[in-house]
């Protein structure tokens, strides 16, 4: 029976010592890896002796053990092992355990893991490395553990190399038998096809490297957090104020990734850029189909939960859209005509159309500017007195200087206008109840003013409109005319309000006069008061009457007891003296939003700080802050209050708080906010931003004044239609060109930007043939919609413009292999020479095609619309650009067109005009080659010199054309390949045709035989060129040459 740590296999019959030891090592036939003695030595070690020592071997071995074990169990020191090292001892143990060193091999528990481990090999393997007896394995493991060899590290290292496949023979079938080999063809053969592979493999690795070089480029910048985050918000995964939350906001507005064309437009668009440190878009990505996201932050907080709003897909909304778009045309039209255009007018009608929404207030909106402004719709002609023009208030509304002339005259103006509208549009609702109650108002037939007011107040009276309580109204009794009964009465103080209210102050003062006797007796004092106030100007009382109105009001208010006045005739104390500024209501009277806003602008007056009583002070500033606070509280995204937003935004507009209102109308109804912004642009009457930095709508200046992005509200705004209707967009980027009047480094940035969107839109649309031109048939240029607004966009250098356009796009239709695109903007741009080089790489991609296959076609133009041409103009008569799709007519229109225009051929190359005409004859022989005309084909490629098929069998000149071939064009070098088997095909039909003639002559013979050599040439030539070319085409010559008997 073996021991449980025995010797080897051979050593099984060894017997063991009486000190048995598990280091004990038997006598064996067989020796070890690194045998027993690698370093000899005179003096026996202190291993050697203490094994010299040993007795002989004990035969009751496994009872030893035994006994030991069942002593240790007795005596276990309460489960604890005895402790026969010290603490050094036990330390070194601890530092050396399977580093190697001499104490750990001599630790029977360190060479049994070193033994397990080799032990996983094969029995060959263990038998071989630890063969022979534990004494001479001992020894050597630690006389090279002496030596300064590591051998747990040592196993380690080779049980790796065991399991490496680089120390395993390569299989038998990847060496080559040369033996089996029957000739040098042979060889030569496996040569070529190892070449040719390795070729191959290169090529692909270096196509490999390109594309992962490529993506690097391309995609290195992308945030893909920011894509996953905005796809989330696609589907509705996540919340906006989710993704604000997490740093979003700042996020750029694009599509969902970033391809390499995009990416090479963004790159264009960067090179294009003349603004500096601005990196995002003008005109923003185009928009979600079925939704529309603002890239406004401070827009994005008032949208619905999901940061959506309907995009324009209803009919109703659409259709608005192109109103509005038909509006703005006109503008610009009569901009560039030099002619007036009521832009508030034209856009109030837009509003008024049938919509399914309420669009009062808007429309009330336009036409209270149309007053602020003083707008003439009648007016035509720019030399008319009292015409607005554009931008007649922007040095005012725009002056930093609260206290200067222009200032205080736009205040005033907006103060006064909207008093006026508020007035206009009561007496129209008077006109209205009038003709609705003819009965209880008795007015007559063609009433006055008074008459108007006084049947007014009966038809209210009728409906208890009137007030509370009549009996607190004062009756004013006037005797009738003579032979009547009936004495005439009215509710005079209101009477005299609501013709105030009207604003006929003239027909107040005459109805007053008109009862003077009554007047005596009810107010002694009014009359003088009201006559002051509408003979002012500014309706201002003097200091005497001023005071005493002040007085009287005050002891009536304070003195009179409760509920016996009448209320009307405090307001009117109230509305003259100004009384009481603090307190603006229409106590027990009405609760009109009209009439109390009339009853604000009414007592708002522009005063001197220095001059005006604290008490009296109640500017167009004090008005906006009422207004501001009265939005907060009750117009907030929780009122109820039905249109809200509008309503709203028309206080505002009244206020002159224009910037505000647009910003806050713009959440609920862009198109709107949108075109607002632009009537008021027009006339001056908006700060624009000139930080392009910033992503909120509304900001503020340093002086807390508030401003408008208007270029990027432009810009955004076209993406619902810019690629549908691009000459549209157009016309509203345009615009962005109003601010350009402006001092200093602003109205250079909104030049700047108007540029920029205008290039963007080019490139995004593509439609270049409207946007910047076409050619006709004889090189004439027909002027897109961008150069006929030239005018517009206050162009310094309008020819340096139009080329940075059209080169920008011409580079970015190249890239996209957009031929046709960037053949007619490389053409607009007079860069005769690049049109050449990219209709010949058109010309050699088609060239290239299989045979059998449809060759290769081109993307054409997008056509002009048929609004664009002249009554005089053929339609269609534009370059046939717009409707080819051969880039080898293409490339035939242009070398045409070129030929008879000497100034074009100056700017084209030598080499670019050979290479087009080389390839255009290839292109004629390739037809010739799928119409079956072999002799024709062989022909036009003789006539090309590209191969040698003239060379008659002359080797110098066919390795001539084979050196030539590294500096041929690269046009040109791209169709070799294939120019060689149309070639050998054409040849070998051909001779096939002259061998089967039905009349063998010397002409018949000749020909078959010039065939041959010219099969031949071509082969010869193709080998010299061989690691150029690809490897079907050598499949393609061999049984070509195969069929000729080659």
């Amino acid at each position: 029976m073996s021991s449980l740590f025995g010797a080897a296999p051979g050593a099984s019959n060894t017997t063991h010592s009486l000190g048995g030891s598990v280091f004990g090592t038997a006598a064996s036939n067989n020796g070890s890896l690194f045998g027993n003695n690698i370093v000899p030595d005179e003096r026996p070690s202190t291993l050697k002796r203490s094994f010299a020592h040993a007795g002989p071997p004990e035969p009751s071995y496994h009872q030893h053990l035994l006994n030991k074990s069942s002593k240790n169990a007795i005596d276990d020191n309460g489960g604890l092992g005895r402790l026969q090292l010290g603490l050094g001892d036990i330390s070194n143990k601890v530092r050396n355990i399977g580093q190697g060193s001499p104490s750990a091999l001599l630790d029977p528990d360190a060479l049994l893991r070193s033994n397990t481990r080799l032990n996983s090999g094969s029995d060959h393997a263990r038998s071989q490395a630890f063969g022979g007896d534990r004494n001479s394995k001992l020894r050597a493991s630690f006389v090279l553990a002496k030596s300064g060899i590591n051998v747990s590290q040592s196993l380690r290292d080779v049980e790796e190399l065991s399991n490496s496949t680089y120390a395993r023979a390569p299989p038998a079938d990847a060496v080559p038998d040369f033996g089996a080999s029957s000739g040098v063809r042979d060889y030569l053969g496996v040569q070529h096809q190892n070449s040719f592979q390795q070729m191959i493999d290169s090529t692909v690795q270096r196509a490999k490297d390109e594309f992962n070089g490529m993506i690097d480029e391309q995609l290195h910048d992308v945030d893909w957090h920011a894509h996953r985050q905005r796809i989330y918000e696609h589907f509705g995964l996540r919340k906006l104020t989710e993704i604000d939350a997490e740093g979003g906001a700042g996020r750029e507005t694009a599509s969902f990734g970033r391809s390499s064309r995009r990416s090479r437009l963004n790159a264009t668009l960067g090179q294009s850029r003349s603004l500096h440190g601005l990196t995002k878009s003008v005109i923003g990505a185009p928009g979600l189909r079925n939704g529309r996201q603002s890239t406004f932050n401070d827009v994005e907080e008032k949208l619905p939960a999901d940061g959506m709003r309907p995009a324009p897909e209803d009919r109703a909304l659409r259709k608005k859209q192109d109103s509005y778009a038909g509006k703005v045309k006109d503008l610009n039209v009569a901009r560039i005509q030099e002619t007036v255009f009521p832009i508030m007018t034209r856009f109030a009608e837009v509003e008024d159309e049938p919509s399914n929404d309420d669009t009062s207030m808007l429309i009330n909106a336009y036409k209270a500017l149309v007053h602020v402004t003083g707008e003439d719709p009648t007016k035509e002609n720019l030399a008319e007195p009292g015409v607005i023009r554009e931008r007649q208030y922007s040095v005012d509304y725009l002056d930093d200087n609260h206290s200067s002339k222009g200032s205080i005259a736009v205040r005033k103006r907006i103060i006064n206008g909207s008093r006026t509208f508020l007035e206009k549009n009561f007496l129209a609702q008077m006109d209205a109840l009038l003709d609705k109650h003819r009965t209880v108002a008795m007015v007559g037939g063609f009433p006055t003013a008074v008459a108007k007011a006084r049947g007014y107040v009966r038809v209210r009276a009728a409906r208890k409109e009137l007030g509370p309580d009549l009996d607190l109204l004062q009756v004013l009794t006037k005797p009738s005319a003579e032979g009547s009964q009936n004495n005439e009465s009215d509710y005079c103080w209101a009477v005299i309000f609501y013709l105030l209210r009207s604003g006929l102050l003239d027909e107040a003062k005459q109805y007053v006069n008109d009862n003077a006797a009554q007047f005596k007796q009810i107010d002694r004092n009014f009359p003088k008061y009201l006559k002051a106030y509408v003979d002012d100007p500014d309706h201002r009382l003097t200091g005497d009457l001023q005071r005493a109105i002040d007085n009287e009001y005050s002891q009536r208010s304070r003195l009179a007891a409760d509920n016996t006045l009448d209320p009307y005739r405090m307001l009117c104390y109230k509305v003259i003296g100004r009384c009481e500024v603090s307190h603006r209501n229409l106590d027990t009277i009405t609760n009109d939003m009209n009439d109390w806003l009339w009853l604000q602008f009414v007592l708002t007056r522009e005063y001197n700080r220095a001059e005006e009583m604290a008490h009296e002070a109640f500017g167009l500033d004090e008005l906006r802050a009422s207004i501001k606070q009265i939005g907060e509280r009750y117009f907030g995204p929780t009122s109820d209050i039905t249109n809200a937003p509008t309503t709203l935004f028309f206080m505002q507009i009244l206020a002159g708080m224009f910037e505000k209102a647009v910003a806050d109308l713009y959440p609920h109804n862009y198109v709107s906010a949108t075109h607002f912004a632009i009537a008021l642009d027009f006339y001056g009457l908006l700060r624009v931003s000139g930080d392009l930095t910033k992503d909120d709508l509304l900001t503020y200046t340093t002086r807390q004044q508030p401003q408008i992005a208007f270029g990027s509200m432009i810009g955004l705004y076209t993406r619902d239609f810019r690629t549908a209707n691009p000459e549209a967009a157009v016309d509203y980027l345009c615009l962005i060109c109003l601010n350009a009047d402006l001092s200093g480094e602003l109205g250079k940035t909104q030049r700047e930007l108007c540029h920029q969107a205008l290039v963007e839109v080019t490139l995004e649309t593509r439609e270049f043939a409207t946007l910047i031109g076409d050619i006709k048939s004889n090189g004439y240029r027909i002027p897109g919609a961008i150069e006929n607004r030239l005018k517009l966009v206050r162009l310094d250098n309008k020819e340096h413009f139009l080329k940075q356009i059209t080169l920008s796009a011409a580079r970015v239709a190249e890239e996209q292999s957009r031929v046709t695109d960037a053949a007619l903007l490389y053409h607009l741009a007079e860069d005769f020479n690049k049109v050449v080089n990219v209709v010949s790489s058109a010309v050699s991609v088609a060239l290239t095609t299989e045979l059998g296959e449809q060759p290769a076609r081109v993307t054409p133009l997008k056509p002009r619309s048929t609004s664009q041409e002249t009554s005089e103009e053929v339609p269609g008569s534009s370059f046939s650009l717009t409707a080819v799709d051969d880039p080898i007519t293409l490339a035939r229109n242009m070398r045409d067109l070129y030929r008879s225009n000497a100034t074009a051929q100056q700017k084209i190359t030598q080499t670019s005009w050979e290479v087009c005409n080389i390839l255009l004859m290839l292109a004629d022989a390739r037809k010739a080659f799928d119409a079956g005309e072999w002799a024709a084909c062989i022909d036009y490629i003789s006539n090309t010199r590209v191969l040698p098929t003239d060379s008659h069998g002359d080797i110098n000149e066919i390795k001539a054309k084979a050196q030539a071939f590294d500096q041929m064009p690269t046009n040109v070098a791209r169709t070799v390949g294939h120019v060689m088997l149309w070639t050998v095909t054409a040849a070998v039909y051909l001779g096939e045709k002259m061998k089967h003639a039905e009349f063998d002559t010397g002409m018949h013979r000749g020909m078959v035989e010039n065939c041959k050599r010219i099969a031949e040439d071509v082969n010869l030539f193709a080998g010299l060129i061989r690691f150029k070319l690809p490897g079907r085409v050598w499949e393609t010559l061999a049984r070509a040459s195969e069929e000729l008997g080659l």
